[in-house]
């Protein structure tokens, strides 16, 4: 239970220090089912699972007429059970209306497992999710 206060914390201060920036809230499947966030360049997910932060280092799009716009983002991951890592979100960003956007992005991921499980391991994961601008 302290582990969700601590957290709770560190993201209300995260807001407020943003409080200039376009901010994005919303819910998706990342790690588990949970929040998701993204302010400016940066996202951000708490869920059932754990934790995951990234930040978008390029962002591009298809061509004018597509609806779609891409980028790609580097960050970590804290599993509540299952260790911590880093990954390489490539992400597909669509807005489907002015305050609404919907994303959907691959991770490679290397995991740092820790405990008496410990080894390193490389995988791929998903992540889904709706927001809606403020």
């Amino acid at each position: 239970m302290k582990k969700y206060i601590l957290l709770i914390m560190t993201f209300s201060l995260f807001v407020s220090n943003t409080a200039g920036a376009a901010v994005k809230v919303g819910l998706g499947f990342d790690q588990g089912f949970g929040v998701t966030a993204q302010f400016d360049n940066i996202n951000a997910f708490i869920g059932n699972d754990g934790i995951s932060g990234d930040y978008i280092f390029k962002r591009g799009s298809f061509s004018e007429e597509t609806p779609f716009n891409w980028y790609v983002a580097g960050g970590a991951f804290l599993g509540w059970d299952h260790g911590a890592g880093i990954r390489l979100p490539l992400g597909i960003n669509l807005n489907f209306d002015d305050k609404w956007d919907g994303y959907f992005q691959v991770q490679p991921e290397l995991d740092f497992d820790h405990g008496s499980r410990s080894d390193v391991k490389l995988s791929a994961d998903l992540a889904i999710g709706v927001r809606y601008r403020f």
